[in-house]
């Protein structure tokens, strides 16, 4: 599943009060999303083997994802945000959260009401900033304020599909070739591969 970690509800002393859900996954994980019809996506995210959306449970800042349009010479521009609180400074959250301001990824929003929106598209990812605050009395909170962001032509969607969970256990390992798959190994598992080229420079993209 890569390196971002699921948030849930931790305990009562440091309650997620106002509890919205989000899946998160990196772009680099998701294959094909089907195009917008009239605002809605209908259908199912399609992942790499092995990937799929991990459930994040944050407190929603201001209780709102935000969007301000803008006209701009090239056409209508969206400043499109969604701010969210995780309490508590951890030392796994704080090294994904390093990791994830140099990615991008594709959301699923739920709303309480049941109804869900697709924040991202591949061509339109979303990108991720996060900053930290002890708080300076016994009783502030000590928390990460975190925002999922985009500038350009509007990228969120009502979604009507399924969200897959991700599969149990240790996720698959995919082998690429010049980006095409040559194998997945499952853990303990060994790729050979030969060739008649004399390589001794390579390159790992993750």
């Amino acid at each position: 599943m890569g390196y971002v970690l699921p948030i849930t509800r931790l305990s009562n002393s440091d309650n997620l009060a106002g509890l919205l859900e989000i899946q998160v996954c990196p772009k680099s994980l998701i294959t094909a999303i089907p195009a917008p019809v009239n605002g809605t996506v209908y259908g199912d995210v399609t992942f790499s083997p092995g990937a799929g959306f991990v459930k994040w449970e944050a407190t929603l800042e201001r209780a709102r994802v935000s969007t301000q349009k803008d006209r701009t010479p090239d056409g209508f521009s969206a400043k499109n945000q969604l701010p969210l609180r995780i309490p508590k400074d951890r030392a796994d959250l704080r090294y994904m959260f390093d990791l994830m301001e140099r990615d991008e990824f594709i959301l699923i929003i739920k709303y309480p009401n049941g109804k869900q929106k697709i924040f991202g598209t591949l061509n339109r990812p979303v990108q991720f900033l996060y900053n930290h605050d002890s708080g300076e009395t016994f009783d502030s909170k000590n928390e990460y304020e975190c925002t999922f962001y985009f500038e350009g032509p509007d990228n969120i969607f009502f979604y009507d599909g399924s969200v897959g969970e991700p599969p149990v256990g240790t996720a698959p390992v995919v082998v690429k070739i010049n980006g095409m798959v040559v194998a997945v190994l499952n853990a303990g598992q060994t790729i050979n591969i030969l060739t008649d080229y004399d390589w001794e420079d390579f390159f790992e993209i993750t």
